[in-house]
């Protein structure tokens, strides 16, 4: 059985995490429209998407995989992993376009798959991202 770690859709969000408590990051951000498509997905290419491409291979693979089985879940709550991570602007109506968008711009042309929840296990382990980046520092020197 394959594991599935939801702390790795936070990875995603990085870049912008914590920017809701910084004044000059909510000013800069103070007129997108979160509904709109196009200027959030400017902000995913120019912000998230820089920073998972240099994440190790590892975290990459299973953030894709988190991504994917979460935004085949119907119940699964994006407004709350949105929130958590406090970024300087609102999540969209539905915060899951925000994940959809995500996923446009970091694997486009691909369509994530419908996972089968049988065949995932949920292992929420806050630690693992931070694992991952340890060892592919070890292993860079």
């Amino acid at each position: 059985m394959k594991t599935v770690n939801p702390y790795f859709l936070h990875v995603l969000l990085d870049p912008l995490t914590g920017l809701a408590d910084d004044e000059d990051a909510v000013e800069k951000f103070a007129t997108l429209n979160p509904d709109d498509q196009h200027e959030v997905r400017t902000v995913i290419r120019e912000m998230l998407t820089p920073n998972f491409e240099n994440l190790p291979s590892q975290t990459q693979k299973r953030c894709k995989q988190a991504l994917a089985y979460y935004l085949s879940k119907p119940d699964a709550n994006f407004g709350r992993v949105y929130e958590a991570c406090l970024p300087p602007f609102d999540p969209p109506k539905d915060p899951r376009d925000f994940f959809v968008w995500i996923w446009s711009e970091l694997f486009p042309g691909e369509i994530y798959e419908e996972h089968a929840s049988e065949l995932y296990c949920e292992v929420p382990d806050i630690e693992e991202p931070g694992r991952i980046a340890l060892e592919a520092l070890k292993r860079q020197g």
